[in-house]
């Protein structure tokens, strides 16, 4: 009778067996010693320093070229729609019409005031005196105040006495002459001038540095990075050419929108927390009197990186600023989680959510990354993502 003999297992088959179980103890480490960390709410400061430049919402009206102006609204100065800003004398009109003018006024007004007097007259003499000294002692640098403001105002009280003289005063032969002469001349001198009002409601500003037409709200979208470079180097903005035809147009002011306004930050190196609907506080380092509040409503990658960022809050001191140095900062608020836990599935940035050492990918937004932390938005609504959550690291 045969003896079966007992055949002993190929060394490789254990090799085989030792290494599936070495596999599975893996899984099993990983499944039930899975690296976690608990989803917090909380919060991580940004700031940053940036070079930028400001663009207005603003008019820039113009007038025919002309010879001579006449200014009724102060450098800054806010006004109403239908405001008038200033007077412009066409180009040709003449001086010595001006002058004439001027001296039948003075005739009439002697005329009228010999032999009459009364408490009224006196105290418009007395104001318009006073008036006169103020203006001095502003133009002289010995009194604060606005020239602008002042002549306007001694503009007015002369008006009221001119008013108040031909209303109690007989107009004898002479003094109808002198009307009518009076009335002659300024038709002639009217029809030189030309009175600006203001389209809409804003601050008015008389100073100008070339670029108003390139760097505008209204071209925002269309601002490219060669637009504000020389600006930022330092090279200024283009200048235009001298008028000198007198039928051509020239800007006279600008009128500004103060509380819509944008600040275009150029950068070398992307900043990935400027990103669009982000709210930002920002100080400017020449003006530190206050802090402007800012909304990111664009960004453009180009050569160099551009970020738009759109204030609301009054212009104030950089009315006519171009190019302002400026620091960038906020909290960032949501839920924070470890760097490390941040991965990526499908070229989709996300963390994994651990329940019961079950792993869920959940796609995020990364608003910033900073000393191995970061805050974190779902990207979709009623997602597993939450605070005291845990998620793999």
């Amino acid at each position: 009778m045969a003896v079966k003999r007992r055949r002993r297992a190929n060394t490789k088959f254990y090799i085989f067996i030792g290494a599936v179980a070495v596999v599975a103890a893996v899984i099993l480490f990983f499944i039930f010693n899975m690296q976690t960390a608990e989803v917090e709410t909380g919060t991580i400061p940004f700031e940053t320093e940036v070079a930028a430049i400001v663009v207005r919402d603003e008019q820039v009206v113009s007038a025919q070229n002309y010879g001579k102006a006449n200014y009724l609204v102060s450098e800054g100065e806010r006004v109403e729609a239908g405001s008038p800003v200033m007077q412009v004398y066409k180009w040709g009109y003449n001086e010595k019409v001006m002058n004439d003018l001027i001296d039948y006024q003075t005739k009439i007004e002697q005329y009228q005031e010999n032999g009459f007097q009364s408490e009224e007259l006196t105290g418009l003499q007395k104001a318009i005196a006073e008036k006169a000294a103020e203006i001095r002692g502003i133009v002289n640098g010995t009194q604060d105040g606005d020239t602008v403001v002042a002549e306007r105002e001694l503009e007015a009280l002369l008006a009221q006495k001119q008013q108040y003289l031909k209303e109690n005063v007989s107009a004898d032969q002479q003094l109808q002459e002198f009307y009518a002469q009076e009335q002659e001349i300024q038709g002639r001198v009217d029809n030189w001038v030309q009175e600006l009002t203001a389209d809409s409601a804003g601050i008015v500003s008389y100073y100008f540095d070339g670029a108003e037409d390139a760097l505008n709200a209204a071209n925002i979208e269309n601002i490219k990075s060669e637009d504000i470079l020389d600006i930022l180097n330092g090279n200024g903005a283009p200048k235009g050419q001298e008028i000198q035809d007198a039928d051509a147009e020239k800007p006279v002011y600008r009128l500004v929108n103060s509380f819509r306004w944008y600040l275009v930050v150029c950068s070398e190196e992307e900043i990935p927390e400027l990103v669009n609907e982000q709210e930002f506080s920002i100080a400017f380092d020449d003006y530190p009197a206050r802090q402007y509040q800012g909304t990111v409503t664009g960004t453009v990658k180009e050569e160099d990186y551009l970020y738009v960022i759109e204030i609301s809050d009054d212009i104030g001191e950089l009315l006519n600023v171009r190019r302002a140095d400026a620091k960038v900062f906020t909290q960032f608020a949501g839920l924070k989680v470890p760097e490390k836990a941040l991965k990526e599935q499908d070229g989709v940035t996300g963390v994994n959510v651990v329940i019961e050492n079950t792993k869920t990918f959940v796609p995020v937004t990364v608003n910033i990354i900073k000393d191995g932390n970061a805050i974190i938005t779902p990207t979709e609504a009623n997602s597993l993502l939450a605070a005291g959550q845990r998620v793999e690291v």
